[in-house]
């Protein structure tokens, strides 16, 4: 099919509204009669509730509603349910939410909070998820057993195990003693915030006679929010309404639901006022969710050529407090700790640990930066001990065409080798080094990274054309700042073949728009921009009709471009606008709805018994990077960042350039320089201030480079993109840096005092 937009860089469809101010997003909602919250959080990280007296607080000034756990004694959670609205009978990590104050204004409300008196009685806790596993640590959830899980998982009742999963493949003993060379290689990632522009914010306002909520949002998934809240509530789908707004960041931690249980907690008593609680920097950083810290045990076996042999992985994730997306986490960061190669016999063992700490929960690339910094870090460890080139032992052992996951699935659409191949080419591999400059010493690194799709999801659109041609796409994907509305609209303007100015996609609204499974997973593009392309197929196909009757003609001798339709009887050509003036004098709609899953494709085929484990498609990503480090200071600057991606197709090629440039941004900054500073559960460093991110001073040169593979289902060949860069950025500067002045850093962050001590270690 002729494409007018597919594959080019049109502007975006809602940068004017951003640019000019007048996109609106959850802090700027405002409604009549609304209430403003605040909220009381625990300052002890394990602790019994025994008394709340909050009498003083409902005498405050503009003080309209207080609640506790008592008033509000629900949990929540997508996986497992064990996380209440309010703290109810213990609180488990500083900062959890223990009463709540809605008023006529914040202030009213913040200063409510102060008369509220809880009497704790401080228990036990455990900050280390290795301790939390030994017997005697304290137990955070003991009615862990009894907790409602929405998928198999795999718990330890009695243990603050919330989540282990096992998964083998061939014999890994007989791997181990066919190799010549066994690594055997312990690694630590840290937990670090998502740090949105925008904090997590949300209004509520409850319907008290239909006992209905409405929910302005910026999560990413409003349709699964909607249900995991009507599930909380007991009450039908029909009763919550999710309401996107545009989202100043989320990189996953607005995949659960945060602020927007508090906010209906303060609605279901506010008498039909909306409520809105936006939440502080401090808040921000303290008690919504975090990465999931990791601890990562890789023994790996190796032929002295360089093939692997067998592969044993023991992760141990630090959980915090709550589930989340926790368990899901663990399970699938575990699937791609193999990396994208062909290893033959694996054993993988994952355990998820409760802490006391604010808890983790869904982070860009789910699982997979974890998993990929101790995968390619070992890779390296393995490359110069077998005096082999770290990209040639890639090119050796990557995934192709035809190979098979360790379900048995058979991989298609695979540009692995294309991004190494081009990414080492861009950073200049295998040139020799530039001499020191003083003490400033370059190095260079690559890594790579292999990550899924949730498989299957489903996505339903629905397409309304009115009677002068303009489109509607209704869609419950939302828009979360990676430019879905526009792809989603280049999808349809081609598919359709009327022009993209026609088009307009509102924000996803439960109420109006069918079901999507969300924008996560890096699924948008190729789950819903095939609901698009099912719909947009009808609405041409009805256009096509109509005009056929219209000229007295037959559909197939007819064609559609830009809105103009020719062919037989339709002279020059005449315009859509035209024709539907025709068919619809006194008005009317033409709609296509489209639905797909990837569920019964043949690609997803497997080894009976695992086909849960194939994903619709495979992204394929990889990083070549050049740092300096001072060997005086202990500092070390990027200079340059060669990423390369397999996107499949890529609809809009500068919004995937974006996409890559910020993710290797967000893996530069979690590599270097963030990191929570925390003192018996208590974060130290709660502003931005205290709690360093990378800045524009800190940045590299950055060249996004596309391979375009075309998978066979997605829309126009398109895959996905979102995830896979933030994977590979921490450990190629890693091997980096033992490239430059040869120590090897297995524990993120990566600072100057540890780059200084291994240095020291090194001279002896």
């Amino acid at each position: 099919m002729k494409t007018h937009y597919v594959g080019k860089s049109v502007p975006r469809l809602d940068g004017r509204e951003k640019v000019t101010g007048r996109a609106v997003y959850c802090v700027d909602v405002e409604l009549p009669g609304m209430l403003y919250g605040a909220v009381l959080r625990s300052p002890y990280a394990h602790a019994r509730i025994l008394r709340i007296d909050t009498e003083e607080a409902k005498k405050a000034a503009g003080v309209k509603v207080v609640v506790t756990g008592k008033d509000v004694p629900y949990t929540f959670g997508e996986m497992l349910k064990d996380q209440p609205f309010l703290a109810m009978d213990r609180v488990r990590y500083v900062g959890e939410p223990v009463a709540a104050v809605a008023a006529e204004s914040e202030l009213e409300a913040q200063e409510a909070l102060q008369k509220i008196r809880v009497e704790y009685e401080e228990m036990p806790a455990v900050f280390d998820p290795r301790e939390a596993l030994l017997e005697g640590a304290p137990i955070l959830h003991p009615a862990l057993a009894e907790y409602v899980r929405s998928r198999i998982y795999d718990v330890v009742p009695g243990t603050n195990v919330c989540m282990v999963r096992r998964y083998s493949l061939g014999n890994v003993e007989e791997g181990f003693r066919e190799a010549d060379e066994i690594f055997d290689d312990e690694f630590y990632i840290h937990a670090v915030a998502h740090t949105p522009m925008e904090t997590h914010a949300a209004v509520a306002q409850h319907a008290p006679l239909e006992n209905a909520f409405t929910v302005w949002s910026s999560t990413d998934g409003p349709h699964r929010r909607a249900k995991e809240l009507a599930g909380s509530l007991g009450v039908s789908l029909n009763q919550v309404r999710f309401i996107s707004t545009y989202s100043g960041g989320g990189f996953g931690g607005k995949g659960s639901m945060v602020a927007e249980v508090l906010a209906v907690a303060l609605s279901k008593f506010s008498r039909g006022r909306p409520v809105k609680l936006v939440y502080s920097r401090e808040e921000e950083l303290t008690a919504s969710q975090t990465r999931h810290a990791a601890f990562l045990r890789l023994k790996t076996g190796m032929k002295r050529d360089g093939t692997f042999t067998a592969r044993q992985a023991d992760i141990i994730w630090d959980k915090g407090a709550y589930a989340s997306k926790g368990l899901d986490v663990a399970y699938r960061g575990m699937l791609t700790i193999v990396g994208p190669y062909r290893i033959p016999n694996i054993d993988l063992y994952s355990r998820m640990v409760y802490t006391n700490k604010q808890y983790g929960g869904a982070y860009r690339g789910f699982g997979t930066i974890q998993v990929t910094w101790a995968c390619e870090s070992q890779m390296d460890i393995i490359a110069h001990k077998l005096g082999i080139d770290p990209l040639e032992i890639r090119l050796k052992n990557a995934y192709v065409d035809g190979d098979r996951y360790i379900n048995g699935q058979v991989l298609t659409t695979v540009g692995l080798k294309q991004t190494l191949l081009e990414a080492g080419r861009e950073i200049g591999w295998g040139r020799p080094k530039p001499k020191p400059d003083g003490t400033k010493v370059r190095g260079k690194g690559i890594a790579s990274v292999i990550k899924p799709t949730a498989t299957p999801t489903d996505s339903y659109c629905f397409i309304k054309m009115s009677h002068d041609g303009s489109v509607i796409l209704f869609s419950g994907t939302p828009e979360i700042g990676a430019g879905q509305k526009t792809v989603l609209a280049q999808i349809a303007a081609d598919t359709i073949s009327v022009p993209l100015s026609s088009i307009a996609v509102p924000n996803a609204d439960t109420a109006v728009a069918p079901f999507d499974s969300g924008t996560s997973s890096s699924r948008a593009t190729f789950h819903m921009g095939n609901a698009v392309r099912l719909a947009g197929e009808k609405v041409r196909s009805e256009i096509l009709k109509i005009a056929a009757e219209i000229l007295n003609t037959e559909p197939n001798r007819l064609s559609l471009s830009e809105g103009i339709i020719s062919g037989s009887g339709a002279g020059e050509g005449k315009t859509l606008k035209a024709l539907l003036a025709i068919k619809f004098p006194r008005g009317g709609t033409i709609t296509g709805e489209g639905h797909y899953s990837p569920a019964g494709s043949p690609l997803l085929a497997a080894t009976p018994g695992r086909e849960s484990l194939s994903s619709i498609f495979w992204m394929f990503a990889t990083h070549a990077i050049e740092v300096e480090v001072d060997t005086e200071t202990g500092i070390v600057r990027v200079m340059k960042v060669a990423a390369a991606h397999d996107v499949g197709k890529a609809i809009n090629p500068v919004l995937c350039e974006q996409q890559i440039e910020g993710s290797v941004i967000m893996g530069l900054s979690n590599a270097l320089f963030e990191e929570f500073k925390m003192v018996k559960g208590r974060i130290m460093n709660a502003t931005l201030a205290d709690y360093k991110l990378a800045t524009i001073m800190d940045l590299p040169e950055i060249i996004p480079l596309m391979i375009e593979t075309h998978h066979a289902e997605g829309p126009f060949g398109a895959k996905g993109v979102g995830e896979p860069a933030a994977a590979p950025t921490a450990p190629a500067i890693a091997n980096a840096i033992f490239d430059a002045i040869g120590v090897r850093i297995k524990d993120l962050p990566i600072t100057p005092e540890k780059i200084l001590a291994a240095l020291k270690e090194k001279r002896g």
